[in-house]
């Protein structure tokens, strides 16, 4: 029976008067705390919709309770006169409303980091590692190289750097990956590429990395970066008719992007109609 009761008296306050109730209310509470929000409420025709009508009433150990179902509710306009909005005394229940919460903003798309151009300390850095590199000290070579690198992201020659230290250590498809981010950093670093060569202490230093290279292609022939970094070595010691024979042996495979910039630069060019 008391059961019955309290849930009539959850009904009936729920929509009576919103000043009773405040005044019941405010008996054992004093104010509304923080995140307090009124109720709102909007009459439209044929019914009137309460966002998020409350329920409350008196629980068993005596103290006042406050329910709000989890979704909107459509209330008949004849049943709204005799009671009247719960919000119209500014009744609060405790937690926002979704109405009243201010959106979070939407964060923008992630832009692309403009990329570091330090054109003046990369060739530094460069010149460093390549004595280094000469002198055989090819690890802080290395360091060297990935510093300049980071210097000035759209430089080449940095890549083209770390493709030697790859090929020196007998990392082929390292060497080939630099080669290719060499192209993507700058497109057109082919027409000037200057003599690889330079960088080794004798050209019998650079001699036998291509001898390795070559026996490497012997044990593994179908090693197609292993090739191309074949053709890209002839090619950046000025033997671009070697370096031509390589590429068009690995154009029928696949599209690469790199490998068509190295054979256009590498193909001879025929006279035009005089």
């Amino acid at each position: 029976m008391w059961k019955g009761k309290r849930v009539c008296s959850a009904l009936a306050l729920g929509f009576a008067s919103s000043s009773a109730w405040a005044q019941s209310h405010h008996h054992h509470h004093s104010g509304a705390g923080p995140g307090i929000a009124s109720v709102p409420a909007a009459v439209g025709g044929g019914g009137g919709s309460y966002r998020f009508p409350f329920f409350s009433s008196i629980g068993p150990n005596g103290l006042p309770f406050t329910y709000v179902p989890a979704m909107p509710m459509i209330v008949p306009v004849s049943f709204l006169p005799s009671f009247g909005p719960p919000h119209a005394a500014g009744v609060g229940v405790a937690g926002p409303w979704p109405g009243d919460v201010v959106p979070r903003p939407i964060p923008a798309a992630d832009t692309p980091k403009p990329r570091r151009t330090d054109p003046t300390r990369s060739v530094q850095l460069v010149t460093f590692g390549d004595r280094l590199f000469r002198a055989g000290n090819i690890h802080r070579a290395a360091e060297r190289f990935e510093q300049a690198m980071n210097a000035d992201q759209n430089a080449a020659t940095p890549r083209v750097r770390l493709a030697q230290i790859a090929l020196v250590r007998g990392q082929y498809a390292e060497a080939a990956h630099r080669y290719r981010e060499a192209m993507t950093a700058d497109p057109g670093w082919l027409i000037n590429a200057p003599d690889i060569q330079s960088i080794y202490g004798e050209p019998s230093d650079f001699s036998k990395q291509i001898a390795k290279l070559e026996a490497h292609l012997q044990a593994h022939p179908n090693d197609r970066d292993a090739w191309f970094v074949l053709g890209a070595q002839w090619y950046l010691s000025g033997q671009s008719r070697k370096a031509a024979d390589v590429f068009l042996r690995l154009t029928d495979r696949e599209v690469d992007a790199t490998l068509a910039a190295f054979l256009d630069a590498s193909t001879p060019r025929r006279p035009g109609p005089q």
